[in-house]
């Protein structure tokens, strides 16, 4: 006997996307959605025998996407996000506000619809890092990205 009710689907890791203002081509190939966590707060209240416990300050963890790199130079979207950065650093012009940035990591079902997108407000790239380099490997170049944001909706 049929109870007429049909399999739930879950995501499968592949089907994503990374959309970041500025980068026309980016192969990306690995990501995370972001984590979320609170601190604990726990205060005694007069006349209780035990701690009450709260959420306290929300913690947004970094993000790490990886990309493969084109040959022919076309990919240099992380440089010059570094390069922004630098700048207002080292105060020679702009805010903040100047490099930081809006990513969208998007979620896709099996026919490419839509199905979840996190949007991760005032991006930055904390860490820019490349693989090793190795004469006896003829794997394709990563460019690892880690992501500071402030909040995601």
């Amino acid at each position: 006997m049929r109870s007429g009710n049909m399999p739930k689907s879950l995501y499968q890791n592949w089907q994503f996307a990374v959309e970041v203002n500025g980068f026309d081509v980016a192969l990306f190939k690995k990501g995370q959605e972001p984590k979320t966590e609170f601190e604990e707060v726990a205060f005694a209240p007069a006349g209780s025998m035990f701690d009450q416990k709260v959420a306290g300050r929300v913690k947004f963890e970094d993000i790490t996407l990886e990309k493969g790199i084109l040959q022919d130079g076309s990919d240099e979207a992380a440089r010059e996000w570094i390069k922004k950065q630098v700048d207002v650093n080292a105060v020679v012009g702009g805010l903040p506000n100047d490099y930081m940035r809006d990513i969208d990591l998007v979620r896709y079902d099996r026919t490419g619809n839509e199905t979840r997108r996190w949007t991760l407000h005032g991006a930055w790239i904390k860490v820019l890092e490349y693989d090793e380099l190795e004469g006896a490997n003829t794997d394709n170049t990563i460019e690892k990205l880690s992501i500071c944001f402030q909040y995601w909706t």
